[in-house]
């Protein structure tokens, strides 16, 4: 199976994706969606794509004009696709294989412009992603961090450096976008 990239210099490209269990790649419209909302601010943006699973979220910000891409995958298999993926494209890609908490500490410092994070929903990791992200000081000052989860819940950033800037739902699925202040 193949899913295709839906803007910018790649636009109509596929992207291999392996089928099998816990393999759930966004949308193509709620992708276009996401892209159309953070507009100019993917050019030139360095992107974090954590359980990037296909790659397609990430390789879709490089195509719209993101300048790098690091990719968390705890699968090796699909890390390793992500890696032929950005190849078959053109792009390097920095590909993080295994637990994001782990992967997270391994970055931790490091800047990212961007931050997308598509946990899989029965496992309710939404705020301990947060707290992982602003405990290892890795989302730069006003930058963005969007969670993919279940339209019906709710996800709690009390008490952390995160303002909810904005919330798009999608039949069962939704976009919540924060941005990062030091002080809040």
């Amino acid at each position: 199976m193949s899913i295709r990239i839906t803007g910018g210099e790649a636009r109509g490209r596929p992207v291999p994706s392996p089928s099998g269990k816990g393999v759930r790649p966004t949308a193509s419209k709620m992708r276009q969606a996401l892209f159309n909302i953070l507009g100019s601010r993917t050019a030139q943006a360095s992107f974090l794509d954590i359980f990037a699973g296909t790659g397609l979220i990430g390789l879709e910000a490089l195509s719209r004009g993101a300048a790098s891409l690091t990719a968390i995958e705890q699968n090796k298999l699909l890390a390793a696709n992500i890696k032929v993926s950005a190849q078959q494209l053109g792009y390097k890609v920095e590909v993080v294989s295994g637990d994001f908490r782990r992967a997270l500490s391994r970055l931790a410092g490091r800047k990212f412009d961007i931050i997308f994070a598509d946990p899989p929903y029965e496992a309710k990791l939404e705020r301990e992603i947060l707290v992982a992200l602003v405990n290892n000081n890795i989302l730069q000052e006003n930058g963005v961090l969007i969670i993919e989860h279940l339209s019906q819940c709710a996800i709690d950033c009390e008490g952390l450096p995160l303002r909810q800037v904005d919330r798009r739902e999608y039949g069962q699925s939704a976009f919540t976008f924060y941005v990062y202040h030091k002080e809040q």
